[in-house]
């Protein structure tokens, strides 16, 4: 009886321990995880992070799609409102190096400039970048822009324009030229003049002008994993100043690269972006995958950008109080871009109100809206599509002849695309690295409690078995063991 009891009781006290081990390691295999990517999410100038940190490998793309009226002349009439066409895409490849680094060990932070610089490649693009377009005059609007609270200054303005010849709301550019600047004649004209000339930044104009290999500040980030690329100071302030409440200068979130590993997707995911001079933030929508990597994805919600009475927190972005609020779906950024009237949307104005909205415009979610697809384990951001629409104000303005008629309108300058996704080499090293040893730490479990199970099953069969053959012969159980026979009945 004792040899039965060890020879039945060991296996079944195995399995019984395997099953306890198994669900056991479901929360150690988790924390030993988190350990470990923890220890390698973290940012030094010795961790496995650094390098792809310091000079980013993945190849980078700005996309210009920029639009050119076809009917200028209804537009300076007012008889109708602008009708634009799309061409594109005029495609830069962006190499992004981190200069200047300064480690605070102390505070888990990191400073740093990121110099960005671009080069046209035809192969993605529909043309040259020396093709032309007729746009708005945006050095022009901007000069009207900024005198229109200074009447005395108008007679300058009037006279500059009546000086240079040429100078009117409609102009032709090349592609080059509307993003990285030309020198405008009457802006050179102005600037020469004795009262107003230090009014006039530059004598040149572009909507990247000075970009291509430079900077956008200093950055001070954090590099412990809790906080992994969190900013903390942009240009030495942890608050910006360009709008009129604390609630908007906030430098919420990181540059959309990084994020803390194991990031929530009940979270909203804050990033700051300096080319619109705010932080934002992107919703959880689904799990997607890149390069067959299962990621999560975040895009920007429409009431992001909502008016002020679907969403009362953009009351301060209205600038310069709450009595210029712009409709749904604008963010109104003179105060960062020298007084010039730009206005930012989405492309094509996704998500904007009915009266915002041109007959010319065809917006689409999946071609149009921003959204990050992150790795939840380390949260590295597999593949990025950062849009952004240039628009400028165009108002009535009865003392120049060429906006004397204009209607109000938002006229659409052109969209850009800032895109990279994650290459097949870059993945399979992923999938190497991080995926594989996670998916072995989320099968161990399953595998010891399934053995443990199996062992305690079996066991119990074979002492069941035996049970049945030490029972007295010729009993047997019949109709739910209700009733009992003998063969010798």
């Amino acid at each position: 009886m004792v040899h039965a009891a060890i020879k039945f009781g060991v296996p079944l006290a195995i399995g019984v321990a395997l099953i306890g081990v198994g669900i056991g390691l479901f929360t150690i295999l988790d924390n030993v995880v988190h350990d470990m990517v923890n220890k390698q999410m973290t940012l030094s100038p010795n961790s496995k992070l650094y390098d792809t940190w310091k000079n980013v490998t993945m190849p980078v793309y700005m996309q210009f799609y920029v639009f050119s009226i076809v009917n200028p002349a209804e537009v300076k009439s007012g008889e109708k409102k602008p009708y634009v066409i799309q061409k594109g895409p005029y495609t830069y490849r962006e190499t992004r190096v981190k200069e200047d680094i300064n480690w605070t060990e102390k505070e888990n932070t990191v400073t740093y400039r990121e110099i960005t610089t671009y080069v046209f490649d035809r192969e993605l693009s529909v043309g040259w970048d020396n093709e032309t377009i007729t746009t708005i005059n945006l050095p022009f609007l901007t000069v009207a822009n900024l005198f229109k609270y200074e009447p005395a200054m108008i007679e300058y303005v009037l006279e500059a324009i009546e000086k240079v010849s040429g100078t009117t709301l409609f102009l032709d550019l090349t592609i080059s030229d509307l993003v990285w600047g030309y020198t405008d004649k009457m802006l050179a004209y102005l600037k020469s003049l004795p009262f107003i000339g230090s009014q006039i930044p530059s004598d040149k104009f572009g909507l990247f002008m000075g970009r291509n290999g430079s900077d956008d500040g200093f950055y001070t980030i954090y590099t412990n994993p809790e906080k992994l690329a969190l900013i903390k100071e942009w240009k030495g302030s942890p608050y910006l100043s360009w709008w009129p409440s604390k609630y908007a200068n906030q430098i919420n979130g990181t540059d959309g690269s990084l994020a803390p590993p194991f990031f929530s997707t009940d979270q909203l995911a804050y990033i700051y972006s300096s080319d619109i001079c705010r932080s934002v933030y992107g919703k959880y929508e689904k799990d997607v995958e890149v390069q067959g990597i299962t990621v999560k994805r975040y895009t920007t919600p429409p009431i992001l950008l909502g008016n002020t009475t679907a969403n009362p927190d953009n009351m301060g972005f209205c600038t310069p109080n709450a009595n210029y609020c712009l409709p749904g779906g604008l963010l109104n950024a003179s105060n960062c871009q020298q007084d010039a009237p730009v206005v930012y949307s989405l492309p094509h104005f996704l998500y904007a109100d009915k009266e915002v909205q041109l007959p010319c415009m065809n917006p689409n979610k999946e071609e149009h809206q921003t959204l990050i697809d992150t790795d939840y384990v380390t949260g590295i951001s597999m593949r990025v599509h950062k849009r952004l629409q240039i628009n400028v104000h165009l108002q009535r303005n009865p003392d120049i002849d060429d906006l004397a008629h204009v209607n109000d309108v938002f006229y659409p300058v052109l969209w850009i695309n800032e895109s990279y996704a994650i290459d097949e080499s870059s993945a399979n090293q992923y999938k190497s690295e991080v995926g594989t040893p996670l998916q072995v730490s989320k099968v161990i479990p399953w595998v010891v409690l399934g053995i443990g199970i199996l062992v305690a099953v079996i066991t119990l069969m074979f002492i069941v078995k035996r049970v049945r053959k030490s029972s007295p012969p010729g009993l047997l159980i019949q109709d739910g063991g209700n009733k009992l026979l003998s063969d010798t009945a």
